[in-house]
Parts: C-alpha cells; sequence; structure tokens
C-alpha cells in the first residue's frame, strides 16, 4: 500500500465523516424542516428555504458518502444555510454543553470549523492529485 493509496483512503474516510455529520444533523433537527409541511406559515420563503437546505444536505449525504467530488458542493451551501437560516450546528449536542447566552456563538464557530474542514479537504484533493471518483468512474 503506497503513499498515494493511503492518501486516497484518508480524503475518502473524512468525505464519509463528513457525510455522517450531515446525516445526524438533518436526523437530530428533523424538526425544524416541518415548516415545509405547515399549513399556517407566514409566506413561501421559509418553505423554499428549508426546502433547499434539505435537498442540500441530502445531496451532500450522496455525494460524500459515495466519495464523490461534487458532493462539496451542496455541502458548501448547507453548513452556511443550516447556520443562518435554522441556527444548528452540524456537530450534534456539542453547543448544547455551552451556556445559552453563548451558544450561537458557538454554532457559529463550530460550523466555521467544520466549513473550513471542507474546503481544506477539498484542496488537499486537488493539491495532491488524488481525485476520488469522478463521473466518469
Amino acid at each position: 500500500m503506497g503513499l498515494d493509496d493511503l492518501k486516497h483512503k484518508n480524503i475518502t474516510n473524512a468525505a464519509k465523516v463528513l457525510a455522517v455529520l450531515v446525516a445526524t444533523c438533518l436526523l437530530r433537527y428533523v424538526d425544524s424542516f416541518t415548516v415545509i409541511f405547515s399549513y399556517n406559515q407566514v409566506g413561501i420563503v421559509p418553505s423554499i428555504i428549508a426546502i433547499l437546505v434539505l435537498i442540500s444536505g441530502v445531496c451532500a449525504i450522496v455525494g460524500l458518502f459515495r466519495s464523490m467530488m461534487w458532493g462539496f458542493i451542496p455541502l458548501y451551501f448547507f453548513i452556511p444555510a443550516t447556520t443562518m437560516f435554522f441556527g444548528i450546528s452540524i456537530i450534534p449536542f456539542l453547543p448544547s454543553l455551552i451556556s445559552p447566552e453563548f451558544r450561537s456563538i458557538a454554532v457559529l464557530t463550530l460550523n466555521s470549523i467544520v466549513l473550513l474542514f471542507a474546503v481544506f479537504l477539498l484542496l488537499r484533493m486537488m493539491d495532491s492529485n488524488t481525485t476520488l471518483q469522478t463521473e466518469s468512474s
């Protein structure tokens, strides 16, 4: 097993960890997406945002778990959207350990760290000429 195989395996495993984080986030906060099916909503905009966040989360899970490069694109929408519109953390249960007055800062910090990790992972993959899988394979 060469060094390139080890890098490929590490990048693949890191992409799967990101997919598991997104899946856990969606399952943990599934009640936040019930605005899509609510009859007494204020307008159509919250439903559209919730649908887009949900679709991007599902696409990110599928793409990252299958180790496809396109899985990073919906992830780059999912993380900031969940932070801005829903105020939920992609790392579950960790913000609940922090006092309520600092919880929003903790969510922003944790989600920013995960987003930077995802960007670093994609740059590392592209820099080392290690490709996950492309559409042709």
